[in-house]
């Protein structure tokens, strides 16, 4: 592209000031007030008994959809600031009233709901029936259906309120801790105390095996440190949400975690069985990278480590116009939707100190707008990290154009446009590349990213089921939580890893997530619920684009069995797909196979 793309995101457009915006605290009080307003309203219309007449309901619901907006929108801009400068005190205290306004929105819902639940039930199909109301009447159906599963209203309004210095302190308290931990590794020369996250990346990443282990050394000696404060974390959140299950009756550790993502709990156990079922196909690359490498004791380290590489620097002039091309090559509307994301500042991918690790995309609902945040170090496997990103943002625009309500849509389904995208830039790669071993590179990001999903997503599922069953009956130490991820981890490895990493569980943030229960495995899903997808458009040979976009469109109002129904005309409750799912990493591990015959 002709222009500079700037490595900034612009959030000035959105809230000027960052932390110090007037606008933003402005909005944040108005927050406040509009929800005290709809509790009032709220009364009224129950005091009344007049349940007929439904308009002022109606009302309630519209103001309720522009305020859950407001939140999201503000919440996620906070999330932008502060990963921008991690030593920006102003974020933090504004994130921490963020959970204040939070606490009070999910109480309003709580109250709402119980509203929904009391009217009869002629009243509530006619209220269902209007046309303004159908948009989201699934989302109020299930609002209305929960109740049953809750405490008593005034029991689940105190849950919220404790939650912000209990559940929600806990998990605020990890991410402190985490981001504050310092690993000293040798950078040009001389020791420097780095992050977590930049000591992980050159662990896992790093072509120097001796560096990856220096580093691997340091976070463990810096983790075994702090082991006993993080296990106090993890046993904390995990006490909380078992206790809060156990008032509400709640006898199975999934119930949450599947409402939350509209899935049956059958479809869950399908995929994760069918995945065991090809655990040996796994084992195969394994066993061939530890040849092809010439490991005699591979380790943890080992695992994400290319043994071939890309051209060594890939600009980020030529990252985007590598995506932007193969959006355009998908269709004109995605290619479009790229181009306006790098030209009008919403990408943050500057490598600089102080910045949060990792990679998210943030939803502006009220600007309809999204802001993608990374750090990109000049590698293809950032290149497909911002296709990823685009992808999520691109579900956003066409989500944005729906009611707030319909906007709410599980991690799962979350995860569709992402991996797509994803699939979408690496494999015109891996078709485009010049030699054996540009061709190779490729293919081994494609299937690590893809064993990532079916392999240690699967397992920390595993651990964490495991972990929750144990945590019913007590405490856990340090070494119960580390014996238990080097059981579950030899599970699946079979030996074939010599030295496992026992601290993993403090570094994931997942598992100390209070919005979402058993965080992880619904990446399984998405990943491979959209590999389903993206077969299907390669066979459609273009003109996917429409489908493809009402099943975006619909993913804040269907459960994943009737949206994979409606627009793929899949059972996903059988087998079949999740085998069919697995083509695509299968296939990429059979090519690698071939292409390194005669490599060992």
């Amino acid at each position: 592209m002709e222009q500079i793309i700037s490595k900034n995101r612009d959030l000035d457009t959105l809230y000027a000031g960052g932390s110090q915006s007037d606008q933003l605290k402005k909005v944040m009080e108005q927050l406040t007030i509009k929800i005290k307003a709809l509790t009032n309203e709220l009364q009224l219309f129950n005091e009344r008994k007049v349940t007929s007449n439904t308009q002022h309901l109606l009302d309630i619901l519209k103001d309720t959809q522009n305020v859950i907006s407001g939140w999201e929108e503000v919440d996620d801009y906070l999330i932008c600031v502060y990963a921008q400068n991690v030593k920006d005190t102003e974020a933090k205290n504004l994130m921490a009233e963020s959970s204040v306004i939070k606490s009070k929105l999910t109480s309003f819902q709580a109250e709402l709901d119980q509203t929904l639940a009391s009217l009869d039930e002629q009243t509530w199909f006619e209220f269902c029936q209007q046309k303004e109301v159908e948009p989201f009447s699934f989302y109020l159906e299930e609002r209305r259906q929960s109740v049953k599963d809750l405490l008593p209203l005034e029991m689940e309004k105190m849950i919220s309120a404790l939650s912000v210095n209990g559940f929600n302190g806990w998990e605020k308290h990890h991410e402190q801790i985490l981001t504050q931990l310092k690993i000293p590794l040798e950078v040009d020369g001389e020791e420097k105390k780095v992050s977590i996250g930049h000591a992980l990346n050159q662990a896992m990443f790093s072509s120097d095996r001796s560096l990856r282990q220096k580093a691997a050394n340091a976070i463990e000696q810096v983790l075994e440190t702090n082991a006993d404060t993080f296990a106090s974390v993890l046993n904390r959140v995990a006490g909380f949400r078992l206790d809060v299950y156990q008032q509400r009756g709640w006898q199975n550790l999934l119930k949450e975690m599947v409402k939350q993502n509209r899935i049956e709990e059958e479809t869950i156990y399908t995929m994760v069985s069918t995945i065991k079922q090809n655990r040996n196909l796994i084992r195969t690359f394994i066993e061939r990278k530890i040849k092809v490498d010439k490991l005699e004791a591979p380790a943890w380290y080992d695992f994400q480590a290319p043994s071939f590489k890309t051209e060594e620097k890939v600009s980020y002039e030529k990252a985007v116009s590598i995506v932007v091309e193969q959006f355009y090559g998908f269709s004109e509307k995605l290619g479009n939707f790229a181009d306006k994301a790098f030209k009008d500042g919403w990408i943050e991918v500057e490598n600089r100190p102080d910045k949060a690790e990792g990679g998210f995309c943030a939803s502006m609902p009220l600007a309809k707008e999204s802001r993608i945040f990374l750090t990109f170090r000049e590698n293809y496997q950032d290149v497909v990290t911002i296709a990823h990103e685009l992808g999520h943002a691109y579900h956003n625009y066409i989500l944005h154009e729906q009611p707030a309500f319909v906007q709410d849509k599980g991690t799962s389904v979350a995860e569709t446009a992402s991996t797509f995208m994803e699939n979408l830039v690496l494999d015109a790669a891996i078709d485009q590349s010049v030699n054996e071993m540009e061709r190779l590179a490729l293919l081994e990001m494609k299937i690590t990213n893809g064993l990532k999903y079916v392999i240690m997503v699967p397992n920390m599922f595993e651990f964490e089921l495991k972990f929750y069953e144990k945590r019913k009956k007590g405490l856990l130490t340090t070494e119960e939580i580390k014996n238990l991820i080097i059981e579950v981890e030899n599970d699946v490895y079979g030996g074939l890893i010599e030295d496992l990493d026992p601290y993993k569980w403090m570094y994931i943030s997942h598992f100390y997530d209070t919005e979402k229960a058993f965080y992880n495995i619904p990446y399984t899903i998405g990943y491979l619920f959209s590999n389903g997808i993206y077969a299907l458009a390669k066979e459609k040979d273009g003109g996917f684009i429409k489908q493809f976009d009402e099943l975006l469109r619909n993913s804040g109002r269907m459960t994943v069995e009737h949206l994979a129904e409606e627009f793929l005309g899949k059972d996903i409750k059988k087998k079949d797909f999740w085998e069919a799912s697995l083509v695509p990493l299968r296939e990429a591990i059979e090519e690698y196979l071939r292409l390194t015959d005669k490599m060992v």
